[in-house]
């Protein structure tokens, strides 16, 4: 159920210096409610989580699942460039932008997560099917709703291609920071998340994960969602994930396999924490050679935020996996395909 009270618009009510693109994103979105399915949560109650979606609800749909440590916002260009043609839809996970964002012994779980997300696509959603796009964090969450999806007897909904984009999607491969290295470490974790603001956290992703340079209101707004709630000092608590998906990715990568959802990786080849090594494994690996459709684009221009470093050209691509065109309008220094 739709909760009629947006905390996210109330948030920036008091601020005396509003960041436009958070504020705008801010008042467009709708609340929910979702329990943990976690026991240990159970003295938490329900909390709020935030949705948005944007364009005719009678076109084809296109759920969108954000990273780590960001939210839906990341997907802003992509719902104006695909808005148009779809309706796309985008959910911030508990911690997350403008969702609940408990502490305290809150147990982050990406399983609670794909439970969250299945809960969301046919309860309040209520989508038949949908096209399903992850970033980072959210392609893990990704493949563990694609393993509840498997797992239906008679699934109430059909995902209709699934596109996995820059991601620690194989952590052995993978280039964390140092950042993120003591956020995770049990010591030097929480005492650093509890000295951490959102404009701290902005700076340092404007500088190492986007190859286009961020505008003074782009960093503000990524600051805002960060504080809403003190989000920085969840983060030794999120960040957790990182472990469920060194405990469980192999089982995941296997999952994705044996999916016959036609499947598409969009890679920006400029990042430095996912690099591209990443996705080759993955798609040597797991997608290559299995008996359903399975597609490799590399961005040779676009760093770990691809989506806002080329929304264009992501759109494009999208655009052109879900039609099965040919025609695709990129030049050769914008996008290549793998084979």
């Amino acid at each position: 159920m739709m909760s009629s009270l947006n905390h996210a618009s109330q948030y920036y009510t008091s601020m005396a210096t509003v960041p436009n693109l958070a504020k705008e994103w801010a008042d467009r979105g709708q609340y929910t409610t979702w329990t943990s399915t976690v026991p240990e949560n159970a003295r938490f109650g329900p909390l709020d989580v935030f949705t948005i979606c944007a364009g005719n609800i009678d076109n084809p749909a296109i759920l969108f699942i954000h990273g780590y440590p960001t939210s839906s916002f990341d997907f802003r260009e992509l719902f104006e460039e695909l808005s148009q043609d779809y309706y796309v839809c985008a959910i911030d996970t508990p911690g997350y932008g403008f969702s609940s964002k408990p502490r305290d012994g809150y147990v982050y779980s990406i399983h609670d997560d794909a439970r969250l997300v299945d809960h969301v696509v046919r309860e309040v959603l209520k989508l038949d099917k949908f096209a399903l796009f992850t970033h980072d964090k959210g392609d893990t969450v990704g493949f563990a709703l694609l393993a509840l999806y498997q797992n239906y007897s008679e699934c109430p909904y059909q995902i209709t291609h699934h596109f996995i984009t820059n991601g620690n999607v194989y952590l052995p491969m993978a280039q964390l920071t140092q950042l993120q290295k003591q956020l995770l470490d049990p010591v030097s974790g929480p005492a650093l998340s509890s000295n951490l603001n959102g404009t701290i956290l902005a700076q340092a992703l404007a500088t190492l994960t986007y190859s286009k340079t961020l505008s003074s209101d782009e960093i503000a707004s990524l600051a805002s969602i960060f504080d809403y709630q003190d989000g920085a000092n969840v983060q030794h608590d999120v960040i957790q994930y990182l472990n469920q998906r060194s405990q469980f990715e192999v089982g995941w990568l296997e999952t994705l396999h044996k999916s016959d959802v036609p499947t598409t990786i969009i890679w920006g080849e400029q990042d430095q924490i996912s690099p591209i090594r990443v996705p080759d494994y993955v798609w040597t690996t797991y997608l290559k050679s299995r008996n359903h459709v399975s597609t490799y684009w590399r961005l040779p221009q676009a760093n770990h935020y691809l989506q806002n470093d080329a929304p264009r050209v992501v759109a494009s691509i999208v655009n052109s996996e879900l039609r099965s065109a040919n025609d695709l309008d990129l030049r050769n220094e914008e996008a290549y395909r793998v084979f």
